[in-house]
């Protein structure tokens, strides 16, 4: 009873609730399917791994159009989101204590979502859910931020083995990689990221004030890749309107993303909608694009600020041609 105790208190003066997390609420009268299985996490990169892997989840169900399977990934994202205070209160969390109230704070927010992402994903509403899976990972990224890195082999020789250190796999030789680097879907330029129904390839959407609008591509982890073995086309226009300007997307000279020009006539807040043709032997991929305001590069990415500055060249060029 004393460390229960001494564990209760040292919760309360942090901030930190011990709740249970609470039983899933109904919704309504729509059905969901059986529950995933899995186990608590004890540890709190353990949470933060969990909370990823199921993010990854919703994104692969996204992807694939299977909105009505969000639900169950949801909410052990809510059921662990619960608990993530609780665990980095353990000694060995790797969590600065400073930091818990933060941590406590954002798993909480994270697990408050549960009921935006379950009502939008339930409707069928694809651009809601993606904008409440937005919200989420960066309450995850919080989490995430505060976690000790942990590396992998990416073959899985060693099966679930970790190393809190980069090296090498005592196996294969190759570079052990972080374990959440296939899992970071955060937008590089600002913009709105997707991950392709094949999940091997990501890709970002964003638009410059200009009116270019641009693609960038990336492998499974995540790390960029030429947009000249692509190619695109689709259609743009005013959120709420009808009318439907065409897109007709190029590699920019120095093949680092596709772009295109977004007509004039399109104002904010404007929808795209693309079919990106991954040259694999299946139908193109559709990825649809809701955009409130122009994409504003992340901090730690200055240079694409710059570069924002030279944005609408290429959509320029694209008017004179009459695309």
């Amino acid at each position: 009873m004393g460390i229960n105790r001494v564990f209760l208190c040292l919760s309360l003066a942090l901030g930190v609730s011990v709740s249970l997390p609470a039983r899933a609420q109904q919704h309504g009268d729509h059905e969901h399917g059986a529950p995933v299985e899995f186990k608590m996490p004890t540890t709190y990169k353990a949470a933060v791994r969990e909370v990823f892997f199921r993010l990854h989840e919703i994104e692969a169900l996204m992807a694939a159009k299977k909105l009505d399977q969000v639900h169950a990934q949801a909410d052990v994202i809510r059921k662990v989101g619960d608990v993530a205070g609780q665990l980095a209160l353990k000694s060995d969390s790797g969590v600065p204590r400073e930091s818990i109230k933060e941590v406590n704070r954002a798993g909480r927010e994270l697990a408050a979502k549960f009921d935006a992402i379950d009502k939008a994903a339930d409707s069928g509403d694809s651009v809601g859910t993606r904008r409440v899976f937005d919200e989420m990972k960066k309450h995850a990224d919080v989490l995430r931020r505060h976690s000790p890195k942990e590396y992998g082999c990416p073959m899985r020789c060693e099966g679930e083995k970790t190393s809190p250190k980069p090296g090498k796999c005592s196996q294969c030789g190759m570079k052990l990689q972080d374990v959440l680097s296939h899992m970071d879907h955060n937008p590089k330029h600002g913009g709105v990221f997707f991950m392709a129904p094949d999940q091997k390839h990501h890709l970002e959407g964003t638009i410059s004030g200009k009116g270019e609008f641009r693609v960038y591509f990336y492998d499974e982890y995540t790390k960029p890749i030429s947009a000249e073995k692509f190619t695109g086309e689709g259609t743009a226009w005013t959120q709420g309107k009808d009318a439907e300007t065409p897109l007709k997307l190029r590699p920019a000279p120095e093949k680092a993303f596709l772009t295109a020009a977004v007509d004039a006539s399109v104002k904010f807040p404007i929808r795209i909608k693309i079919f990106i043709d991954f040259k694999d032997g299946e139908r193109p991929q559709v990825f649809d694009f809701e955009f409130a305001e122009t994409s504003k590069p992340p901090t730690g990415h200055e240079a694409e600020v710059r570069n924002d500055r030279e944005e609408g060249k290429y959509a320029n060029e694209d008017a004179k041609r009459g695309h």
